[in-house]
C-alpha cells in the first residue's frame, strides 16, 4: 500500500495553463509555429528557450555554438559533394585527352570517341582520379597502336 502511495507521490500532476498574448506576440506564434509542425506550445517553448538562453551567457554560447557548428556542416557538405563530382568530371576529360594524343588519334568517330570515353572513365575509377601521360602513353604502346 506505500508503494502505490510513493508512485503516486512520484508522479507528476498536469497542469494547464493558458496565457493570452498580446496581438503582435500572436501573430508572430501563429506564422512561425510551422517550424514544429503546428504545435504552438513546441515553439514557445523554444522561443522561451533561445530567449533564456540570451539572458544567460554561458548557455548562449552553446546555443551559438550549435547554430554555427550546423550550419557550417551542412555548407561544407554540400561543398564537398559539389567539388568531388567536379573533380572527377575533369579528371575523365583529361584523361581522355591523355589517352587521344598517346592513341596519336586526330580525327576520332564518334564510335572511337566513346571507346576513348568509357576507357577514361574506367581508369580514372581504377586510378582514384590521377593517369598520367606517360602511363596512358605506355597503355597504348602496349596496344601496338603507337609506334
Amino acid at each position: 500500500m506505500q508503494e502505490n502511495q510513493a508512485n503516486k507521490a512520484v508522479k507528476p500532476q498536469k497542469i494547464k495553463k493558458s496565457y493570452a498574448f498580446k496581438p503582435r506576440i500572436a501573430e508572430m506564434i501563429e506564422s512561425h509555429k510551422y517550424v514544429h509542425n503546428g504545435r504552438e506550445i513546441d515553439f514557445v517553448s523554444q522561443a522561451i528557450s533561445n530567449y533564456c538562453a540570451e539572458i544567460d551567457g554561458e548557455k548562449s554560447l552553446d546555443v551559438l555554438c550549435n547554430r554555427m557548428y550546423k550550419i557550417i556542416s551542412a555548407e561544407a557538405d554540400c561543398h564537398s559533394n559539389r567539388m568531388a563530382t567536379l573533380l572527377f568530371k575533369i579528371a575523365v576529360e583529361l584523361a581522355i585527352l591523355n589517352h587521344t594524343i598517346g592513341a596519336g588519334y586526330v580525327n576520332l568517330t564518334d564510335a572511337e570517341m566513346r571507346y576513348i570515353r568509357n576507357k577514361a572513365l574506367t581508369n580514372v575509377r581504377k586510378s582514384h582520379g590521377f593517369i598520367s601521360f606517360e602511363k596512358a602513353m605506355e597503355e597504348e604502346r602496349q596496344k601496338g597502336l603507337v609506334d
